[in-house]
C-alpha cells in the first residue's frame, strides 16, 4: 500500500517541503489541479520531480461551497495541463467526479475531455452511482487505477471495503482510497492507494503525528519546523504500510 500525502500546497506546508526538498527524497504525494493552477505550478513541479510518484486529484471538491464553474471549461483546461504536466512517476489524474452537482451522464462527459489527452483518468466511484457501475467500472478499467472514497459513513461501510476491493482484483484493478486515513481500516484492507492529510491536521493542532504535543510556536521558523517535522514522520507511516502490504500488493 502507497499512502499518499495531500494537502502540501498551502503556504504553510509549502515552506516547510521546501526547506527539506534537497535533503529527502519524498515517497508519495497528491496535490490539487485547482490550487496548484493558483500560482504554484513551479511547486508542484519540484513536488512531481523529487517524488517516487505522485497523483493528481482534479480539484472538483473544492467547488462544492457554491460557487458556480463552467464545468467544460475548467475540464478542458486541465486537460491541456495534464499534457504539460505529466511524467511517467504520475500515476493518474482524477476525474472531475462532481455527479451531485451535474449529473453522473454529465461527468461521462467530462471525463472523456480528460480521456482524451491521458490514459491515466481515474474514474471516483460514488455511491449514487450503484453497484452495477461500479462492476462495469472495475470491467471497462481493468489493469488501470479506479478510486472509491473513504469518508465515514458516506459511499460505503467499513465492513464492505474488503468486498470492493476484492471485485476489483478480478480485474487486476489497483485501488485508490480518498481520504482514507483511519488505521483501524489501513490495517486491515490492502488498498494500493491511499491519501492522508493527517500530518497537516496534526501540525494544525499542534500535535507531533507520534502523539507528542509541539512546542508553541515563536515565529514563522517554527511553524515551518514543526510542518517539516510531521511531514517526515508521515514518511515513517507511509514505509510502515509499505512494508506491511508489498506481498500482498502488485507495485
Amino acid at each position: 500500500m502507497k499512502v499518499f500525502l495531500s494537502a502540501v500546497e498551502g503556504s504553510a506546508p509549502r515552506e516547510a517541503l521546501l526547506s527539506i526538498i534537497d535533503k529527502v527524497k519524498f515517497k508519495y504525494n497528491l496535490m490539487s489541479y485547482y490550487y496548484i493552477k493558483q500560482k504554484n505550478e513551479d511547486f508542484a513541479a519540484k513536488i512531481r520531480d523529487n517524488s517516487e510518484l505522485v497523483i493528481i486529484d482534479s480539484g472538483a471538491h473544492s467547488f462544492q461551497k457554491g460557487k458556480r464553474v463552467d464545468w467544460i471549461e475548467y475540464t478542458k483546461e486541465y486537460a491541456e495541463w495534464i499534457k504539460t504536466f505529466d511524467r511517467p512517476n504520475v500515476v493518474g489524474y482524477f476525474e472531475m467526479d462532481v455527479d451531485n452537482i451535474i449529473g453522473y451522464d454529465k461527468v461521462l462527459e467530462l471525463r472523456k475531455i480528460l480521456e482524451n489527452v491521458s490514459n491515466k483518468i481515474i474514474p471516483v466511484w460514488h455511491k449514487n452511482r450503484g453497484l452495477k457501475e461500479y462492476k462495469k467500472m472495475c470491467k471497462d478499467y481493468h489493469d488501470r487505477v479506479i478510486a472509491i472514497t473513504g469518508f465515514k459513513n458516506e459511499d460505503i461501510k467499513d465492513e464492505q471495503y474488503l468486498m470492493f476491493l476484492k471485485y476489483a482484483r478480478k480485474y487486476n484493478c489497483k485501488v485508490h482510497c480518498l481520504g482514507m486515513t483511519r488505521k483501524k481500516i489501513l490495517d486491515k484492507v490492502p488498498f494500493d492507494f491511499s491519501d492522508s492529510s493527517s500530518w497537516l491536521q496534526y501540525t494544525i493542532y499542534g500535535r507531533s503525528l507520534d502523539g507528542r504535543k509541539l512546542p508553541k510556536i515563536k515565529g514563522e521558523e517554527d511553524r515551518k519546523n514543526q510542518f517539516a517535522h510531521n511531514y517526515l514522520l508521515a514518511m515513517k507511516m507511509q514505509e510502515y504500510y509499505y512494508n506491511k502490504w508489498r506481498k500482498v500488493n502488485k507495485d
